[in-house]
């Protein structure tokens, strides 16, 4: 008698049929223990069929949930929230005007003085020549008159009241006494030998430069299409300085493509822009004096200096618990009109920006215009939005620490998508054409682009191209949370006839009729709540799992614990099926 070894490695099929067979007798599942069941194949092959297309369905929809999952959409919830005391914005004011007439002689910008000068002199001398002639015709046409009434009647005496002046005037208008040509004017700067019927204008101050006729000029001025590199400008001046030139090669009817190339620098900016004790005449919040407060001020290439109230530097930020029209900022402003420069100032008034303290303002893109004349009621309403950051990327905006600058204080903005862009582009013109081509508020080491250098022209171009066609990866995101001001904005005439004589008391130097040159803003809460915006996953993880326990129990009646049931089985028999077991002796044999 022998024992004989038995080799467990060959698979033992009956044993794993074993377990299927009770797997699908005992299974959650109720397709399994129909198949199991029924002995007729028919009823087999239709329970199997109806096992496989739902299971198929079951795949399908499970495969749009997960779809749906990965998208990673957010839902937005929108709730109002009252608060006793609210944080005031900040409110940032820039004169229309970047640089005052009366520090800019002796400067590059002298021709500019010397330019509105010469329009002033040529207004003037036109209207006192027009206003001569008129004279002279009213006098001409009493004298006819009186010698047709002596010849008709005599010495009767005749009332002639109804010839009063209006009756003139509407003989002769003041803007054209009859002969519709002006005797002609001499004014440096301009031909108008050969023709006694052109309005001179006395446009330029330089005699030795001539645009002959105002048809010939007006013609130069828009002959041509506009052209994004401005390189149309070296064909007619020296340098970014020759102003006659530039005005001259202009292609824009309203100069904007001269104001592009002879944009102020920041530190020209700060050196000849308006001081903001001359602008801000008065100044109360909810009721009291502020015109002692400090206003921080900020550079801007558009509009000079501005200026920031409620900025936080050195000093707590501003809360209020009031709101309403009676409560607020009020500003009575100077815009100082008789500091305007021409050619920089085509508008006159106030630019505002409502904004948070810890973002930079950008008057150019959210400002507000406050006309002289004018009281500017402002209504504003803070609203939040919280972006949902483990799907938008957005960026959590850390308030930064102040600090200072030789002494004196600055302020560190927090991020903003627009700061965020706008450093992003001058970063890029400096590191590939070593220039910049705008400012922020901030001085560079770098110098400014030229529009008369051909390189840095090129350059200049090609960055801004690159960037309008999403060739440059600034890598800018949203905000995580994102604070803004609704704004509500009307309007009235002010000051009242009567009231701007208490002004002009109160402000000393003014004459009465000197207030119509202020301009007057209000900025004040319409309500202390305000409006909060979240984000929040619109399909979370638990979302997904419950639709997929409900899709798997309608199309195959499958749950956790058939799940559960069902895995079981499989590691059983892929450890009967594949996993080797150890050799054994198995019962002793008798040869025969």
């Amino acid at each position: 008698m022998a024992w004989q070894e038995t080799d467990r490695h060959q698979p033992n099929m009956s044993e794993a049929q074993a377990l299927i067979s009770g797997f699908c007798q005992t299974s959650a599942i109720p397709c399994l223990i129909k198949i199991h069941d029924y002995s007729s194949r028919l009823v087999k092959l239709f329970w199997t069929m109806v096992l496989l297309g739902g299971t198929a369905a079951c795949a399908w929809h499970c495969s749009l949930l997960v779809t749906k999952y990965l998208e990673y959409n957010v839902q937005t919830s929108i709730s109002i929230i009252n608060q006793r005391v609210i944080e005031f914005p900040s409110v940032t004011i820039c004169n229309m005007n970047p640089l005052k007439a009366s520090k800019l002689k002796g400067t590059r910008f002298d021709k500019l003085l010397e330019l509105d000068q010469s329009f002033e002199k040529s207004q003037t001398a036109t209207t006192t020549a027009a206003g001569k002639r008129r004279r002279d015709v009213l006098a001409e046409l009493e004298r006819q008159v009186g010698e047709r009434k002596r010849r008709d009647f005599g010495d009767t005496d005749i009332d002639m009241s109804f010839f009063d002046s209006n009756f003139w005037d509407t003989l002769v208008p003041a803007d054209n006494p009859l002969d519709l040509s002006v005797p002609s004017l001499d004014f440096p700067g301009i031909d108008t030998s050969g023709s006694t019927t052109t309005r001179s204008m006395g446009m330029l101050p330089d005699s030795s430069l001539d645009f002959g006729s105002i048809e010939a000029l007006a013609d130069a001025f828009n002959s041509m299409l506009i052209q994004a590199n401005f390189s149309y400008f070296k064909a007619f001046a020296r340098d970014a300085n020759d102003v006659v030139g530039l005005m001259k090669g202009s292609k824009t009817n309203d100069f904007s493509d001269v104001l592009a190339v002879i944009r102020p620098t920041p530190d020209e900016v700060k050196a000849y822009g308006h001081l903001s004790s001359d602008l801000i005449q008065q100044c109360t919040f909810d009721a009291m004096d502020c015109s002692s407060w400090t206003w921080y001020p900020i550079p801007n290439q558009k509009y000079g200096m501005c200026y920031t109230f409620n900025h936080g530097v050195n000093t707590k930020l501003i809360k209020t618990n009031r709101f309403g029209s009676q409560y607020g900022l009020k500003l009575t402003l100077d815009p100082e009109v008789d500091e305007y420069v021409g050619l920089f100032s085509p508008t006159v008034g106030i630019r505002v920006v409502i904004h948070p303290s810890n973002i930079r303002p950008y008057p150019e893109q959210n400002g507000i215009d406050a006309a002289t004349s004018f009281s500017t009621q402002i209504g504003i309403r803070k609203n939040v939005i919280n972006r949902f950051k483990d799907y938008t990327g957005c960026i959590d905006a850390v308030d930064p620490s102040d600090g200072s600058d030789n002494g004196t204080p600055t302020k560190t903005y927090s991020y903003s998508l627009l700061s965020c862009m706008d450093d992003c582009l001058q970063n890029k013109m400096n590191e590939t054409c070593s220039c910049w081509d705008r400012f922020s508020g901030e001085s560079h080491s770098a110098p400014r682009c030229s529009y008369f250098s051909d390189t840095q022209s090129a350059c200049r171009d090609g960055v801004y191209s690159d960037f309008d066609q999403g060739k440059i990866d600034c890598d800018c995101s949203l905000p995580c949370t994102d604070v803004y001001f609704s704004t509500i904005v009307s309007s009235s005439r002010w000051p009242s006839p009567r009231y701007s004589r208490i002004l002009a008391k109160k402000l000393r130097n003014y004459p009465a009729n000197g207030t119509k040159q202020l301009a007057h803003v209000h900025v004040y809460f319409e309500e202390l709540n305000y409006q909060s915006i979240d984000e929040s996953s619109a399909y979370e993880l638990f979302n997904l799992f419950a639709d997929l326990g409900g899709i798997l129990g309608l199309y195959i009646g499958f749950s956790v614990c058939g799940l559960v049931e069902f895995l079981e089985i499989a590691v059983i028999i892929i450890q009967l099926l594949f996993v080797p077991m150890k050799t054994h002796r198995t019962a002793p044999v008798t040869n025969s």
